[in-house]
């Protein structure tokens, strides 16, 4: 499967170091665009990898922390709504 930008979403860990593992080792012919891309994206992934101790978040990941994030400016949002709310209407009321 291929993302907006022409890259895999599913490239596993073991894929990219794999990947990775073969280009350094001049068995992947880097002429090719496609392959060149492939190869970037590896190694993008192990350094997310070794820079924050766990593989990239798959779109699933990330649709589950933006609905983390939403529900909890909602409840912020409601929380400071019931604070304020009765003070606004008695200023006004007045």
């Amino acid at each position: 499967m291929t993302g907006r930008d022409g890259t895999s979403d599913g490239l596993s860990l073991e894929e990219a170091t794999a990947i990775a593992e073969h280009a350094r080792e001049g068995r992947l012919q880097l002429d090719d665009p496609e392959i060149r891309k492939l190869v970037g994206e590896a190694n993008r992934i192990l350094v997310r990898t070794q820079m924050w101790g766990e593989t990239p978040p798959t779109p699933r990941r990330r649709w589950k922390r933006r609905m983390l994030a939403v529900g909890a400016a909602a409840l912020v949002a409601v929380w400071v709504i019931g604070l304020l709310g009765p003070l606004l209407l008695r200023i006004a009321a007045e």
